[in-house]
Order: C-alpha cells, then structure tokens, then sequence
C-alpha cells in the first residue's frame, strides 16, 4: 500500500524527533527541509496523536519522542542540543570538579559567558556546585545519563568533542 504524502511527511517530521529528541521548530524545518507551516502542522498532529510532546526552552519550544531514554530527564537532551552547553558539560565529563577558571582557559569564553551558562546548567539541574574553600567546583549532576543521551543520539550531534567524551568516560569504566 502507498502512503498519502502527507503522511511520508509527518512520519519524517516524527523521525527527526525520534533521531534528535530535544530538538526545536528551526532545525527541524531545516533537517526536514519542508515549510515552516508544514512542519508546524505535523509536529501539532503528533502532539494530539500523543507521539511527540513540547517543552518550553527559555527562548524555544524543544520536541522530544513519548518513547524517550527512560530516566533522562528532558533538561538533560535539551542542554545537550546546545552547541555552547554541550561543549561545558563534556569538559565537566572530562575534568569533572573543574574551577571556574579552569573552565574558562578550557573554553575560552568570557567569565561572564561562562557563569551566564553555568547558571542555566545549574537551573536545569544538570551541573552541580560544590564550594570547597574560596572556589567552586563544577559537576555533571548524572554522568550516567548524560553518556546515555551522547552513546544513543551520538550520529545526531556531528561533534567530534562528543567523540572524545565517550572514549573518556569508557576508559573510566
């Protein structure tokens, strides 16, 4: 039996979800290459279908799969979507307990940045702080998830630093 159009259309729309949980309204009109109205309409049918749920993102609506990792959190896939927040969150995965400044020479970013992002992490209950003296200490609150969310959705992310996160936290094991 052949399929309507649109429903080859929605069923690509659900795939791009499904591949990227966490992912927002822009890049799915990208990845899909269809018309903003078009993709907004899918993802609206299979919210009501109840296949796909939205979550607000401070500035985005994210889209993630009802069929997610079980016990990942959808804060932790949508950081994860982040280019800027990833990038933190496999530098604590690979120096984890790293100061703020170490952090700073490891990304390269203003202070302000930096504490601007770890604050939305530690909002997001991703990263947590522990004060040891005069410094703080940064790290992933649950390492374990957040390797689940790279090793699965690792062709999704395109970054070579996700590459190296996995093989470090491998090698720990």
């Amino acid at each position: 039996m052949i399929e309507k159009p649109e429903l080859e259309t929605r069923k690509r729309v659900y795939e791009i979800v499904s591949q990227s949980p966490g992912v927002h309204l822009r890049e799915i009109e990208r990845l899909s290459s269809l018309p903003l109205g078009v993709v907004r309409y899918h993802l609206e049918r299979l919210q009501r279908e109840e296949l796909i749920f939205a979550e607000e993102d401070r500035y985005f609506k994210r889209f993630f799969p009802k069929n997610r990792i079980p016990n990942v959190s959808t804060n932790t896939m949508a950081v994860l979507r982040q280019e800027s927040l990833r990038r933190i969150m496999l530098q604590l995965l690979a120096e984890p307990g790293s100061t703020h400044q170490q952090l700073r020479n490891a990304m390269v970013l203003p202070a302000s940045t930096l504490s601007t992002y770890l604050s939305i992490l530690m909002k997001k209950n991703v990263v947590r702080r522990e004060r040891r003296g005069r410094e703080n200490l940064y790290y992933v609150v649950d390492e374990e998830a957040v390797m689940k969310v790279l090793l699965v959705y690792r062709p999704s992310f395109l970054d070579k630093l996700v590459d190296h996160a996995i093989a470090l936290y491998l090698e720990r094991q």
